[in-house]
């Protein structure tokens, strides 16, 4: 959980979400990816049917509604941007398996710095394991 800004809406704090809740979002939003515009955003109809279909997920917590999925849907924007910056831009290693695949001392002492950027903090459970919604990612945004 991130750091909250305290003049930020109550009503805007982020929910947690079960690796259930965002399997299904990223389905929902997979199989609704032309109603998705121009800015990688989708319309808040689009965020309100998804938050529908993921509540009979709901263990306990706040009912995600249209702003949590819309929230949500940012984060998993920027998990990807960061994945294809690395490897696109950087021209690093990358496979979806492994992930960015550290090995080696000299390897983890370059990774660590690297991710101790606070740009690239994202990047960091990805050492050595891929990213489960990479696929959907890469449909959304050919």
């Amino acid at each position: 959980m991130g750091t909250e800004d305290p003049g930020a809406d109550p009503e805007l704090k982020h929910a947690d979400w079960t690796p259930e809740e965002v399997d299904a979002l990223m389905c929902y939003l997979h199989r609704h990816h032309a109603e998705q515009g121009d800015t990688g955003s989708f319309r808040q109809s689009t965020y309100a049917n998804a938050a529908d279909h993921i509540h009979p997920l709901l263990v306990s917590g706040k009912v995600k509604d249209h702003k949590n999925v819309s929230i949500k849907w940012g984060a998993l924007k920027q998990t990807y941007k960061a994945i294809v910056t690395y490897h696109s831009k950087l021209g690093e290693h990358w496979d979806n398996e492994c992930g960015v695949n550290i090995g080696g001392a000299l390897a983890a002492e370059s990774w660590s710095k690297y991710v101790a950027v606070k740009a690239n903090a994202q990047m960091k459970p990805f050492h050595n394991k891929g990213w489960e919604y990479l696929e959907f990612l890469e449909d959304i945004f050919p």
